[in-house]
């Protein structure tokens, strides 16, 4: 058998197998799992609002009982959230 050549299987020219552009690896991006019941997003929105006006109210308190100590106005100083140029933001950053 090792002297002659090898039969192959007659192919058409048009049938030939076409490759497909896959990705290899992971894909990028987040991946989001949609919940199977509306029930879990509403519960899930309940408890995002209670946290944040749990989190102000223990905020208030605390400013109240330091305002009450202090003998000057206390003065809250909240943070810049991205406001307006962002450059003013981080000064030590360079827009290049």
């Amino acid at each position: 058998m090792a002297q002659g050549s090898q039969k192959f299987k007659a192919q058409r020219p048009g049938a030939s197998k076409k490759h497909q552009n896959k990705q290899k690896g992971p894909k990028k991006g987040g991946r989001i799992i949609a919940p199977k019941k509306a029930q879990v997003i509403q519960q899930q929105k309940l408890k995002k609002c209670l946290e944040v006006a749990i989190r102000n109210k223990i905020e208030h308190q605390v400013t109240q009982k330091a305002s009450s100590s202090l003998h000057k106005p206390l003065t809250v100083v909240k943070g810049i959230e991205g406001k307006g140029n962002p450059a003013e933001a981080r000064p030590g950053s360079s827009s290049k």
